[in-house]
């Protein structure tokens, strides 16, 4: 006679167990002693332990990196708030300097306006060339015009 099982077909055992009970048919109660062969291999879902259990959130770290992978990213979120925060404080006083130095640049582009309008004007040009180069002003009379005839 065959049974059928998880396993497949198998033959039943005959014997008897050994237990609390002392002797006992294999009858009595109509569980095998023995699993079927399948279920050696396999693994029960139910029997599952902690540290078994995958994260889908954190992907195929087990429940043991957690702490560490959440510290670490705690630590890479700090460091790059204080870069940016350095950054920015930097280009802060970059700003501060270069205005300043605009500033600079400002002043002395109106000092050298200021310096070529005063050179331009015709009574700075007078005397500086009776002054420096000795010119002196021609006197009216000696003035003689000449008329070119085409």
């Amino acid at each position: 006679m065959s049974v059928l099982t998880l396993g497949g077909i198998t033959t039943p055992r005959t014997g008897t167990l050994r237990g609390k009970g002392g002797k006992r048919g294999r009858r009595d109660n109509g569980v095998s002693p023995f699993p079927p062969p399948r279920l050696l291999t396999r693994r029960p879902k139910a029997a599952l332990e902690w540290r078994d259990v995958r994260l889908p959130i954190v992907g195929r770290l087990s429940a043991r990196l957690w702490l560490p992978t959440i510290l670490l990213a705690a630590l890479l979120v700090a460091l790059m708030y204080l870069v940016q925060t350095s950054g920015i404080a930097t280009t802060g006083y970059d700003i501060q300097r270069l205005q300043a130095e605009r500033d600079d640049w400002q002043l002395r582009n109106e000092q050298l306006q200021l310096e070529l309008a005063k050179r331009q004007s015709l009574t700075w040009i007078e005397s500086e060339a009776t002054g420096r180069l000795g010119m002196v002003r021609p006197d009216p009379t000696a003035v003689a015009y000449i008329k070119v005839s085409r």
